[in-house]
């Protein structure tokens, strides 16, 4: 792999790191500034609208692709400054809008976009491009898995204390983006400009994925760990040491995604191991045992992202290389509007009838992969 691949996996690591942190906390936060399971719900959907905002504004900031990434890191270190001073829910808003934080647990920012087209550049190979993006998904939940031990070990739960931990993984991330040399792209000058067919399949991925999305959002980290703190009472600490688990199983499946997609095809691995995700899912509140939600959560998270480094691949191949930055940028807009109103809904049904919550997520995903497999299962890579 190229040495900015693996920079960039790194950066994506520290990211993920900050994320998955802030996705576990941020309940026991919002509980501590008196907020209860439906209002934290509510702030973590109009956490989802501003960073929707930002994702869809952001593009249109007319500078060179490193300049973008090295003042989006430079705002989420100022985010966490602000974080480290303040105990206000609104300030805390205000943070995560500036910061371009994610709540929910997975990377759903504008760094992405820029990423992902610098590495379908430096991976020309379609082999060293699935694996690039196998090891680009694994850094980001290995990552996540630390975040959770951090959280499992550190038993003070001093906020501002965890939050300066996040501002030394910003600063780092902002580190690595002033050692990258990015490449540049040819932006086309108009829509009119893009080619009919490359049109059809970013409307096409794009519908599928806000599915996708919309169910997802009922399942990010921080609703997840809000249905475990409702149902099962579990500490800070707890939920700490289910998402290690959650993560270590993550990253590994991630590394074999990318030796079932050579097999079996890119399509086939992200519907086929997708499908299996949500029966788990729905199984989670089958058994009302905690024990038992939690092996059945394991038991998702064996297959459950194991279509992130395939359909990262697919869209990187399907979409001409002049077309990817702002291609990526529409999916990653589109996934997040897609989740907004999971967590609105999803709080009101966890403090009305808690196991609805993974019904509807699980019943929602499962339409995505069976309507993706039918519209694209002519692709062969």
């Amino acid at each position: 792999m190229h040495a900015y691949t693996l920079l960039l996996t790194v950066a994506k690591a520290f990211r993920s790191f900050i994320f998955a942190a802030m996705a576990i906390i941020v309940p026991y936060y919002l509980s501590s500034l008196g907020i209860n399971a439906v209002y934290t719900s509510i702030v973590i959907f109009i956490s989802l609208v501003s960073g929707a905002v930002f994702i869809l504004l952001y593009p249109r900031v007319k500078m060179k692709l490193k300049p973008k990434m090295i003042l989006l890191s430079g705002l989420m270190v100022l985010a966490f400054v602000i974080l480290i001073f303040t105990r206000n829910v609104y300030v805390f808003i205000l943070a995560i809008f500036i910061g371009g934080i994610s709540l929910t647990g997975r990377d759903f920012s504008a760094y992405q976009p820029v990423e992902q087209y610098t590495i379908s550049r430096y991976e020309e190979n379609q082999k060293s491009k699935n694996t690039a993006f196998s090891v680009y998904n694994f850094g980001s939940y290995g990552s996540a898995a630390i975040a959770s031990l951090f959280l499992f070990l550190y038993v003070h739960y001093v906020f501002s204390y965890i939050f300066m931990v996040l501002l030394v993984f910003a600063l780092a991330q902002l580190m690595i983006y002033l050692a990258i040399s990015f490449p540049e792209y040819s932006r086309p000058s108009a829509a009119g400009e893009i080619p009919g067919e490359v049109r059809r399949h970013i409307s096409s991925l794009s519908a599928l994925f806000s599915i996708d999305a919309f169910g997802g959002g009922f399942v990010t980290t921080s609703m997840i760990t809000l249905w475990f703190k409702v149902v099962y009472h579990i500490s800070l600490g707890y939920a700490g040491f289910i998402f290690i688990i959650v993560n270590i199983v993550t990253a590994i499946s991630i590394l074999i995604s990318s030796r079932i997609s050579g097999r079996i095809g890119l399509i086939r691995t992200m519907v086929y191991t997708h499908v299996i995700s949500n029966f788990f899912l729905i199984l989670m509140p089958v058994i009302p045992n905690l024990i038992a939600s939690q092996v059945f959560l394991y038991l998702r998270q064996t297959t459950s992202q194991m279509d992130v480094p395939a359909r990262d691949s697919f869209t990187n191949t399907i979409i001409p290389p002049d077309y990817r930055v702002n291609s990526n940028s529409v999916f990653t807009t589109v996934r997040t509007l897609g989740q907004v109103p999971g967590p609105a809904i999803g709080g009101f049904l966890i403090d009305a009838m808690p196991p609805s919550l993974l019904y509807v997520a699980g019943a929602t995903k499962i339409i995505y992969d069976i309507s993706l497999y039918v519209k694209y299962r002519w692709f062969r890579d």
